[in-house]
């Protein structure tokens, strides 16, 4: 159990990542970024969204490490 909630922590901080670095170089005019944010324009402004549940997927995956699982 405690791997598989590693491995979501692991996408959840690379994808917190991604969209702080678009949600930066959007502004520059960078294509990837700018197409990226087209589909994902709350997370590109609110990066914070996806940082908040690794946050919390952090403290379950201690959690269950302490546990045993």
């Amino acid at each position: 159990m405690a791997s598989l909630v590693l491995g979501l922590l692991i996408i959840l901080v690379v994808a917190t990542g991604i969209f702080y670095v678009a949600g930066i170089q959007v502004g520059h005019g960078v294509p990837w970024a700018t197409e990226l944010c087209s589909h994902a324009r709350n997370f590109c402004d609110h990066f914070e969204w996806t940082g908040i549940a690794a946050g919390v997927t952090a403290v379950i995956y201690f959690l269950l490490r302490i546990k045993g699982f």
